[in-house]
């Protein structure tokens, strides 16, 4: 009787031992999961595209829809590509709300035509100068300048798979060069990968960007 009275304890002890080994591992697991799930739920987004229309409003007084001027002057507009930085946190499955910060410069040439003919010095008062329109015009003067836009917006994923999804988003921003409220319209955008790294792209017209922008993302 004792022998067997200390077999039913060994075994006692070796499903006790066994069942505390399995809530242990079930607990580490399950935190392990909700520290994956929680670490997905935050993202930085680095991306670019073709500028804004807004961007037009940053250039000079001078109508740059004009090929020419009567001051023989010439506008060269460049648009440069801003740089998006977004952060993104989604506390829904579908759902997800984005802060994006641009930064870009305006760049422009004032280009000045030549003279048609030199003027003499008695009538330079009388007459209006005439500009060679056909001649290449000289750079009179260069100036850049930096702005930016602050934009948020809330994106509903309407498609969700493993390895990509898909979404449309709306809000509104404002630009530092302009400040006028614009809206944020993202009728579709798509984000593809599964790992800590992510690629994205979108079509849209925003205080940042108009037509498209794309770029990567990374999960913290």
């Amino acid at each position: 009787p004792t022998i067997s009275l200390i077999n039913n304890s060994i075994s006692s002890m070796k499903k006790a031992s066994v069942l505390v080994a399995t809530l242990i591992c079930n607990i580490l697991s399950a935190q392990e999961t909700t520290k994956t799930e929680h670490e997905k739920q935050h993202a930085i987004e680095i991306t670019t595209g073709y500028p804004s229309i807004l961007f037009d409003l940053e250039f000079p007084w001078i109508n740059t829809q004009m090929e020419y001027s009567s001051d023989g002057l010439r506008i060269k507009e460049y648009f440069q590509p801003g740089l998006n930085i977004g952060y993104t946190y989604s506390w829904r499955k579908r759902w997800e709300v984005n802060a994006l910060a641009n930064v870009h410069l305006t760049v422009y040439d004032i280009m000045q035509y030549p003279y048609e003919e030199p003027l003499p010095s008695y009538s330079s008062l009388y007459q209006e100068p005439k500009y060679d329109f056909d001649a290449e015009p000289t750079l009179a003067h260069r100036s850049t300048s930096l702005f930016g836009s602050l934009s948020a917006s809330v994106r509903f994923k309407w498609i969700v798979r493993e390895s990509f999804s898909m979404y449309s988003a709306l809000g509104a921003g404002i630009s530092i060069g302009f400040p006028i409220p614009f809206p944020y319209i993202a009728p579709v955008g798509i984000k593809f990968g599964k790992g800590k790294v992510y690629g994205i792209a979108e079509l849209n017209m925003t205080p940042a960007t108009s037509i498209a922008m794309a770029g990567i993302g990374v999960r913290l």
